[in-house]
């Protein structure tokens, strides 16, 4: 009898250490690379450091629209009428207090790991002093905003941080984003403050990707629900936009977390002398917060090959058919918030102590 009873308590203990391993696992697999440049350099840079940028991005929704044009059959025997699908997918339970105060805890966080690495921190007060930031707009967190060119995003921005950003037409903007690979604000501004490093953070959060969906006489949509920080994610999205000039700036949300660090200008070309810039190798996912499903609208095209005979020939008719589903995915915001703000520390933490070596 006492033999069963230990088999059963070392069985229990078993099951109990299982599952709580099981539960526990909250993030996939965690894939950091970085782009480097000059960091031999940074041996004899003084550890000031300024943050550019701190943005936390969270999807929030995704809505989505797939349209199957008809029209005739082969040989005009017979007439196939228009298929639209269309899907909107969303969260539920979260709101802008969860965004919100993840954003702040992260950047509490990443303050903290700073001054632990022995970084002193230039404030935004100083930066605005600089010949590079001169005619910028100085703004201040908590800051919460729905990006007119990403649609189904939140963006936050950390309580207590203040950062500076240069008002621009939407022109303007179309120019700056084309040359956005030659800017260098990061470099000058470091320049301005003797060579001190600019870090600017940009996190993304997203719930779902796009799924393959054959289409054939049909309009279908799939997606795959995942909870994850994304390491280069575009997610097509319903354009409400009827202008052709600025219609594909919004078919497709994207999203790539990243941190950079920049270090120091070259006098000739204008270069930065160091460049840190720390990213994902793929999606690292966050279990255990939302299910993961396969969600689907799905409309079959109508056809008439048969007609109607009439005094003037054959007359085809097909009705033109739409469907329409909205999903609502039930979310723990506790869950919610712990998750992300694990994984968003485990990414800072990781490429902040990557680059930080560099100084020794």
């Amino acid at each position: 009898m006492k033999k069963i009873l230990y088999l059963k308590i070392a069985l229990f203990l078993y099951l109990l250490i299982s599952n709580t391993a099981i539960v526990s696992q909250e993030l996939g697999d965690f894939k950091p690379k970085e782009d480097t440049f000059g960091l031999n350099k940074l041996k004899n840079k003084s550890k000031k450091i300024y943050i550019s940028n701190f943005s936390v991005n969270f999807q929030l929704y995704n809505e989505k629209q797939k349209k199957n044009s008809g029209g005739s059959l082969f040989r005009d025997k017979g007439v196939r009428g228009d298929a639209t699908a269309e899907l909107m997918v969303g969260l539920g339970n979260v709101n802008e207090n969860n965004f919100q105060t993840i954003t702040n805890t992260l950047y509490d966080d990443f303050i903290t790991k700073l001054t632990a690495n022995g970084f002193e921190i230039i404030t935004a007060d100083v930066a605005g002093k600089t010949e590079t930031y001169e005619g910028w707009t100085k703004a201040s967190g908590p800051i919460i905003i729905t990006p007119p060119d990403k649609p189904g995003l939140i963006s936050a921005t950390p309580a207590g941080f203040d950062f500076y950003y240069l008002e621009k037409t939407k022109v303007g903007k179309l120019i700056s984003e084309k040359l956005a690979g030659l800017d260098k604000t990061p470099q000058n501004l470091s320049k301005d403050m003797d060579d001190a490093v600019v870090v600017a953070v940009d996190l993304y959060v997203f719930f779902m990707k796009d799924a393959y969906a054959f289409q054939g006489t049909a309009a279908n949509i799939k997606i795959k629900t995942q909870l994850s920080l994304v390491a280069n994610e575009a997610i097509s999205a319903k354009s409400n936009d009827k202008s052709l000039f600025f219609r594909k700036k919004v078919e497709y949300v994207t999203g790539a977390n990243s941190i950079s660090f920049v270090c120091g200008k070259y006098k000739i070309g204008g270069s930065a002398e160091s460049v840190y810039t720390g990213v994902l190798k793929k999606d690292f996912t966050i279990e255990n917060v939302i299910d993961k499903k396969v969600i689907q609208s799905y409309t079959k095209s109508d056809v008439d090959f048969i007609g109607t005979d009439t005094y003037f020939g054959k007359l085809y008719e097909a009705d033109n058919k739409t469907s329409s589903k909205t999903t609502v995915i039930p979310v723990d915001p506790k869950k919610y918030n712990e998750g992300i703000i694990k994984a968003g520390n485990v990414f800072l933490e990781h490429h902040l102590n990557a680059f930080t070596a560099e100084f020794k």
